[in-house]
C-alpha cells in the first residue's frame, strides 16, 4: 500500500489569529501535561480495584466498584484515542504512520471517538442511577444490583455507544495537513457533521434530563425522610454507612455536572450561539473530554476512603487493623 503524499493533503482552514494560536498552545500544552500524569495514575488505581476485587474485600467488591473499574477501561481507552487519534497525529508526531494507514486510521479514529463519548455517558447515568438507589433504597439496594442485574447494566456501558458509533462508517473521511506538518481526520460531509451533532445532542439531553430529574427526587426523599433520624445506637451505625453513601454520591455529581457542560458545549455549537469556529470547538470539546476522561481516579481517591486504605496497604506505607471478631457490629436490612 503506497504511502498518501503529504503536499498533496487538502490544508486545513485556520484561522491565521495569532491569539488563537497561543491560546491553543497553551490549553494543549497543559492538557498534555495533565495527561502525563493521569493515564498511570488512572491505570495504577484501576489495577488495585481488580486486585480487591480479586482478594473478595467487601468494601472494594461492591456494584457501584464494578460499575467503576468498566468505566475505567472505557475512560483509558478514551484518553488513548484522543492522543493517539488526534492530538498526536495534529502535533506532527509519527506523521508518516498515519499517512500510511490513511482511511483506516481516520475510520478508527472517528469511530471510537463518537462511541467513545456515548459510552461515558452511559457509565455517568449508571452510576448516578447506583448512588441514587444506594441512598434512597438501602435495604432493597443489594438486591437491586444482583449479579444478572450488574451484567445488564455492563453491557448498557458499553453496546449504545459501540453500536451507535457504526454510523461513523457511511461517509467517507479525508486527511487534512496543518502548518505543524501534522494530519487532521475530519468527515468530507458537512451535512453528515451537523447530523451526528444532533443527534450527539439529543442523546446527551436525554440522558442529562434523566439525571437531573433522579437527583431532583433524591433530594426530596432525602428532605422527606430528615425527620425520621433517631438518635439511636442502630441509627448511628446506620449513619456512618449513609456517610460513606453520600460522598460517593458526591463523586458521581461531580462527573454528572462535567456531562451536563458538555451538553451545553454541543449545544452552543450546533445552534451557533457564540458563533464558535470549528477549531475551537475541537479544543474546548478535547479539553473537556480529556477532564471527563481523566478526573474519576482523582475523585476515587479522594471520596473513597476505602480505596485510598486498600491501596496504601498494598504499598506497604499503611497496616491492616486486625478487628476482634468480638468488636464487630453487623448492621442487617
Amino acid at each position: 500500500m503506497a504511502v498518501t503524499d503529504f503536499y498533496s493533503l487538502p490544508l486545513v482552514t485556520q484561522s491565521g489569529d495569532y491569539t488563537q494560536e497561543t491560546l491553543e498552545k497553551v490549553v494543549e500544552t497543559v492538557q498534555f501535561s495533565i495527561f502525563c500524569f493521569t493515564f498511570p495514575f488512572y491505570i495504577l488505581v484501576t489495577y488495585f480495584m481488580l486486585d480487591a476485587l480479586h482478594r473478595g474485600i467487601d468494601e472494594l467488591s461492591t456494584p457501584f466498584f464494578r460499575l467503576c473499574i468498566t468505566t475505567a477501561f472505557i475512560d483509558i481507552w478514551t484518553l488513548l484515542n484522543n492522543y493517539l487519534g488526534a492530538m498526536f497525529p495534529k502535533w506532527g508526531w509519527g506523521t508518516r504512520v498515519y499517512l500510511f494507514l490513511d482511511g483506516y486510521y481516520a475510520h478508527t479514529y472517528l469511530y471510537f471517538a463518537w462511541a467513545s463519548g456515548i459510552c461515558q455517558a452511559m457509565c455517568v447515568s449508571l452510576l448516578a442511577t447506583n448512588r441514587v438507589s444506594a441512598i434512597l433504597f438501602p435495604s432493597k439496594h443489594t438486591r437491586m444490583w444482583t449479579s444478572s442485574r450488574l451484567r445488564i447494566a455492563i453491557a448498557i456501558q458499553f453496546l449504545p455507544g459501540l453500536l451507535a458509533g457504526i454510523a461513523t462508517f457511511f461517509n467517507e473521511t479525508q486527511l487534512y495537513r496543518n502548518s505543524k506538518n501534522g494530519v487532521v481526520p475530519r468527515f468530507k460531509s458537512e451535512i453528515f457533521i451537523g447530523v451526528l451533532f444532533g443527534i450527539a445532542g439529543l442523546f446527551l439531553a436525554i440522558v442529562c434530563i434523566y439525571l437531573i430529574l433522579a437527583y431532583c427526587y433524591l433530594l426530596f426523599m432525602l428532605r422527606k425522610s430528615s425527620n425520621a433520624i433517631k438518635s439511636s445506637h442502630f441509627a448511628k451505625s446506620r449513619a456512618v454507612i449513609k456517610k460513606k453513601e453520600v460522598k460517593l454520591f458526591i463523586m458521581s455529581s461531580i462527573t454528572v455536572t462535567i456531562q451536563i457542560s458538555i451538553l451545553v458545549l454541543v449545544i452552543i455549537y450546533a445552534t451557533s450561539l457564540l458563533n464558535f469556529p470549528l477549531d475551537t470547538f475541537y479544543l474546548c470539546y478535547n479539553a473537556i473530554s480529556d477532564l471527563y476522561a481523566g478526573i474519576n481516579p482523582y475523585l476515587l481517591w479522594i471520596f473513597s476512603d476505602s480505596l485510598r486504605k486498600h491501596i496504601f496497604i498494598r504499598l506497604g506505607l499503611k497496616k491492616r487493623r486486625r478487628v476482634a471478631s468480638s468488636s464487630v457490629v453487623t448492621v442487617n436490612q
